[in-house]
């Protein structure tokens, strides 16, 4: 193995051994590592099933000491078969990492703008919109890792597995449905377009049935409320539904469809909007007619915009 890489190896097992414990930024940092070199996903890939196959092998027993006639310190002797293990195991890890097996990408991510379709291996479907990192776990095709953005999920339901979301501390736990989940600055928020999904069912367990919907702030509020179950997903038919959201979630949304940057001025982004906005695909169309619902100026800058408030009319 050459320098390089084993300085690659290297980074792998520093990247596999802070997954517990990664923060958002610290996510993006490694989704940026991944991307950018083949050999880096290859290598973490390998870590990952490495540190799995030597957990599997049981560490032996310790045999009683054997005292020599001529030797006052006792000596400790494995047995045969617990060292051949140690010894298999131990061997996982100098096999070179070009030969270990690779498994299938464990994070997804897509731009502002850009927008994906994934497919597990049980036939769930997952819809990302712009904005969004997905961790998969090779080891468990029944559950993800939502680590931020939107998705709206087709689960195939199966009692004997039920099928796990989670996002950051939340565990939402699908009961064979279709939902949709967005996590960003302001919280977390589930929507039900058809079956239910169990959320926090380690703690509140509120249950969600079709047409009803979920929000929990940072501060740990949790408001129920409800919503057309069509509307549910509407981002990927060009719908957006907001229900008393502040204005900067509305931009945000607009932001990861378009991957451009809108910005707000003064109070506006605090504002609470309720309405449904449908969106075209021309932002030169869209964010003006956006202004005009919550009452904004808007102006070009540059490749952005900016949304500002009215100003009171002369009396």
């Amino acid at each position: 193995m050459n320098r390089t890489a084993a300085h690659i190896v290297d980074q792998a097992i520093a990247w596999h051994l802070r997954q517990d414990e990664m923060a958002a930024d610290d996510w993006a940092a490694f989704v940026a590592w991944l991307e950018a070199d083949a050999a880096h996903a290859e290598a973490f890939d390998a870590i990952a099933v490495q540190d799995r196959l030597i957990a599997q092998v049981p560490f032996p027993a310790e045999a009683p000491a054997i005292v020599a006639a001529n030797d006052d310190q006792p000596r400790r002797w494995w047995p045969l078969a617990g060292g051949a293990a140690i010894a298999a195991a131990l061997a996982l890890w100098l096999v070179p990492v070009a030969t270990a097996p690779r498994l299938a990408a464990k994070t997804f991510t897509t731009r502002d703008g850009e927008r994906r379709d994934v497919r597990l291996t049980d036939g769930t479907q997952i819809a990302m919109n712009g904005g969004t990192t997905l961790r998969l776990d090779p080891a468990d095709p029944r559950s993800v890792r939502l680590e931020r953005g939107e998705v709206t999920l087709h689960v195939v339901h199966d009692a004997a597995h039920p099928f796990t979301l989670r996002a950051g501390d939340q565990v939402i736990r699908d009961m064979g449905t279709t939902f949709d989940v967005t996590r960003g600055d302001g919280g977390l928020s589930v929507a039900v377009a058809e079956g239910s999904v169990l959320f926090q069912p380690d703690g509140a367990a509120v249950t969600l049935a079709a047409g009803q919907a979920l929000t929990m702030t940072r501060g740990g509020r949790i408001v129920r409320g409800t919503i057309a179950p069509e509307a549910v997903g509407g981002w990927r038919d060009g719908l957006l539904g907001f229900d008393a959201a502040p204005v900067a979630e509305v931009a945000a949304a607009l932001r990861h469809r378009y991957g451009i940057d809108v910005r707000l001025a003064g109070d506006l982004s605090k504002r609470p909007f309720t309405g449904m906005v449908h969106v075209t695909g021309a932002a030169d169309r869209d964010i003006p007619h956006l202004a005009d619902l919550i009452g904004a100026t808007w102006r070009r800058d540059g490749e952005g915009w900016v949304l500002a408030e009215r100003a009171n009319p002369a009396p």
